[in-house]
C-alpha cells in the first residue's frame, strides 16, 4: 500500500444526457422550494444555480467552473438528512438525483463475494429492491458491465442476496448515507456502511477525480495522504490528532493510525469531494427470520429485556428501542391515520417495546421461543403481548411499525408549525459505551421530563445509539430544547461517547462537535478541507462554520 493516489481525469459513459440547469435566485425559490430544504426544516438562503448532472464528466465540469469563480457549491440527494446538510445558504446546489443507475456487478477476486457498482444518486430502497428481486437483467446490454458473463451468473444463483445497510428513511440515497456512514438498524450485527464500500470514485472542488480502492491507500506515519493533481501539483493532507470514540461515530472526519483513505471520504458530509461512483458488498440473505415486537410496562422492563436477549439470545439480526413517549406519537399517528392506517393496533398496557429480529435454524426454532418466553416473564411481559412474525407479509406489517417513527414525528412538526412556523425537531443520535446505557437514558429522561415539552426516544439500541427526538411548539421551547440537547452532549462525551453516531454534523450541531474535540480538533478538520478544496467551495458549513476556513 501507499500513502499518495495520482488523480485522473472524469469520465463519461454512453448514453449519458445533458445536464440539467436552472438559473435564477427567484425562480429557484418560486418553483423548485423543495431542494432549499431537507428533514432539519433549517432555513436556506439565495441560490442562483440548480443543476442536475448525470454523469461524472457533469459533475467535473461544474465543479471546476465554479472552483475558478470561487462560488460555493452545496451537494443534494434524497434531503432526507435532519442536520442541515443538504440545505444551501448562497451560491449553487447540485442534486444527484438523477444519477441513479445501477452500473455493474461483479464476482470478487476469491470468487465468494458479490459487488454492486451504481451512481450515488440511487434511493437505497431501490438498490434493496433491484438486489432482491434481481431486476438487472437490463445490464446484460450495458456499455458499464464489466463482464456480462458474471452478470447472467448472479441471474442464475439459488441463493438470496442483499445489501445490508438500511436506513430509517427509506427515500435516503445510497450517496447521502455515505456521506454520514449512516447504516440503521441492521448494523448492531452487520456492521456500518463503510465496511461494504471497496470503492468510490470522488469528484474534488478542482474538477479532478480520486479513484479510491479500499486497501490501495493508507496514511503514512504521521496521518498523513498525498495527492497528486492531474496539473501535476502535490496536495500534502495532514490529518487530525483526535482520538475518536470507541463507539459508532459520524462526528466530524473519521481519523486513526494507518487509516484508509476511502475512510476519510465516507462520512465527509460532501466537504471534501462528491462522490461520483460507489462500489458496495452484497451479502447473502439469512433463510430464516423471526421478526418480534414485545410490549412491556415501562421504559426499564424495556431496556432491561434488552439487556437479556443481548446476552442470551443467539443470531439477533436489529435490536430498536421505543419508549412510551414514542409510542404516544405512534397511537396518534393511527388515529389520525384512521382505518387505512398500516400500524397495527398496539396493545393497552403497552408503554415501551423493544423491535427484534433474529436469524434462526428450524431445528433450533423450538429452544428460541423457550428463551424468548423465558425473558419476556421475567420483564413483566408476556407472548400475548408480543407481535411476532415469520412469513415476509406478516415481517413487512411489523417493519411498517418502526418505519412509521421518523414520519410520525415530521407530521407532529408539521403540525406545531401551524401555530409557529418557527418551530423544527430538534434531533439527536448520540452513542455512549454499553455500561453507560442505562444512566444515559436515566439522563435524558431526568431532563425531558419536567421540562414539559414533547418528545420521543427511539431506535438503535443495539449499538447503544438512541434518537432523542424533542418537538417545540414554541419559540421558546426551542431555545430550551438547545440548552438540554447541549448538556446532553456533554454527558454523552463525559461517558467516552459521540454527539453523533449517523446523522452527521450538518449545520447544526457545530457547537456540540466542539464540546467533543474542542475548538482545536475542528481547526484540524478545517485544515484537511482547506488542503483539499482550498478556495472552500464544497458544502460550506457543513460540519464546521465556514469562518474556520
Amino acid at each position: 500500500m501507499t500513502h499518495r493516489i495520482h488523480a485522473e481525469k472524469a469520465r463519461e459513459f454512453p448514453g449519458a444526457g445533458r445536464m440539467a440547469a436552472l438559473e435564477g435566485a427567484e425562480r429557484i425559490a418560486a418553483d423548485y422550494p423543495d431542494y432549499l430544504k431537507d428533514e432539519s426544516r433549517l432555513s436556506g438562503g439565495t441560490i442562483t444555480s440548480l443543476v442536475f448532472p448525470q454523469s461524472e464528466s457533469d459533475v467535473s465540469a461544474f465543479l471546476s467552473t465554479m472552483n475558478r469563480r470561487g462560488v460555493p457549491v452545496t451537494v443534494s440527494g434524497g434531503r432526507t438528512g435532519i442536520v442541515g446538510g443538504a440545505v444551501p445558504m448562497e451560491g449553487a446546489l447540485l442534486s444527484l438525483e438523477k444519477m441513479d443507475r445501477i452500473l455493474d456487478i461483479r464476482k470478487g477476486e476469491n470468487g465468494g463475494r458479490w459487488f454492486v457498482r451504481v451512481q450515488p444518486g440511487i434511493p437505497v430502497k431501490e438498490l434493496h429492491r433491484r438486489i432482491e428481486q434481481k431486476d438487472l437483467r437490463d445490464l446484460l446490454a450495458s456499455p458499464t458491465v464489466s463482464d456480462p458473463g458474471a452478470v447472467e451468473e448472479f441471474l442464475g444463483l439459488a441463493k438470496e442476496f442483499f445489501y445490508p445497510i438500511d436506513p430509517t428513511e427509506t427515500s435516503a440515497t445510497l450517496g447521502g448515507t455515505l456521506a454520514t456512514n449512516a447504516s440503521g438498524e441492521r448494523s448492531f450485527h452487520y456492521g456500518p456502511t463503510r465496511n461494504y464500500v471497496r470503492e468510490i470514485r470522488v469528484v474534488l472542488a478542482s474538477g479532478d477525480v480520486l479513484k479510491i480502492r479500499r486497501g490501495d491507500v493508507s496514511a503514512s506515519s504521521g496521518r498523513a495522504f498525498e495527492v497528486v493533481l492531474t496539473s501535476g501539483e502535490t496536495i500534502s493532507v495532514a490529518l487530525p490528532a483526535y482520538t475518536m470514540p470507541s463507539v459508532k461515530s459520524a462526528a466530524g472526519y473519521y481519523v486513526k493510525e494507518e487509516m484508509d483513505l476511502i475512510d476519510l471520504f465516507i462520512g465527509s458530509e460532501g466537504t471534501l469531494g462528491i462522490i461520483s461512483e460507489i462500489e458496495v458488498m452484497i451479502v447473502e440473505r439469512p433463510k430464516n427470520v423471526l421478526s418480534l415486537v414485545p410490549f412491556f410496562p415501562s421504559n426499564r422492563d424495556a431496556v432491561l429485556f434488552f439487556m437479556g436477549a443481548r446476552k442470551d439470545l443467539p443470531g439477533v439480526l436489529v435490536f430498536e428501542y421505543f419508549d412510551s413517549c414514542a409510542l404516544t406519537v405512534l397511537r396518534a399517528k393511527k388515529r389520525r391515520d384512521g382505518a387505512g392506517s398500516a400500524i397495527p393496533a398496539l396493545p393497552e398496557k403497552g408503554r415501551a417495546a423493544i423491535f427484534l429480529e433474529l436469524s434462526f435454524s428450524e431445528e433450533d426454532l423450538d429452544a428460541l421461543y423457550a428463551s424468548v418466553e423465558r425473558l419476556l416473564r421475567e420483564h413483566h411481559s408476556s407472548v400475548e403481548e408480543t407481535w411476532s412474525g415469520i412469513e415476509p407479509e406478516e415481517r413487512e406489517k411489523i417493519r411498517a411499525f418502526r418505519h412509521a417513527m421518523p414520519e410520525s414525528v415530521n407530521e407532529i412538526v408539521a403540525l406545531n408549525k401551524r401555530t409557529c412556523p418557527a418551530v423544527h425537531k430538534m434531533g439527536t443520535d448520540m452513542a455512549v459505551p454499553g455500561d453507560k446505557l442505562e444512566e444515559m437514558i436515566d439522563y435524558y429522561e431526568s431532563l425531558l421530563m419536567p421540562s414539559g415539552m414533547q418528545y420521543a426516544i427511539f431506535g438503535h439500541i443495539g449499538e447503544h445509539h438512541l434518537h432523542v427526538n424533542i418537538l417545540p411548539r414554541t419559540e421558546e421551547e426551542i431555545e430550551q430544547a438547545k440548552r438540554i440537547i447541549g448538556d446532553f452532549a456533554r454527558k454523552a462525551v463525559a461517558f467516552g461517547g459521540t454527539i453523533s453516531a449517523e446523522h452527521g454534523i450538518g449545520k447544526i450541531k457545530h457547537p456540540y462537535l466542539e464540546i467533543m474535540y474542542g475548538l482545536e480538533g475542528m481547526k484540524e478538520m478545517a485544515r484537511v478541507k482547506n488542503a483539499l478544496d482550498p478556495r472552500g467551495i464544497l458544502c460550506r458549513g457543513n460540519i464546521f462554520p465556514p469562518d474556520l476556513l
